[in-house]
């Protein structure tokens, strides 16, 4: 079931913040392990992102062309 566009925005933005702690743990080199694990959820959650706005977008273009 796909999501609303409130929750893809949150989806979003939790990426985004997992992104940026990782980039401050890269730049001040305080865990190389954390900042590996930071990265791979937010990877993890942009991916669950795109796969959320395809889905959306599929369904948006079945409803406009009534396929």
């Amino acid at each position: 079931m796909p999501m609303d566009g409130t929750e893809i925005l949150r989806f979003a933005g939790i990426g985004f913040v997992l992104g940026f702690i990782g980039m401050i743990f890269k730049k001040f080199e305080i865990g190389k392990e954390i900042h590996d694990l930071i990265m791979i959820a937010g990877y993890i959650y942009m991916l669950i992102f795109i796969v959320q706005m395809i889905e959306a977008l599929l369904t948006n273009l079945r409803d406009i062309f009534m396929l």
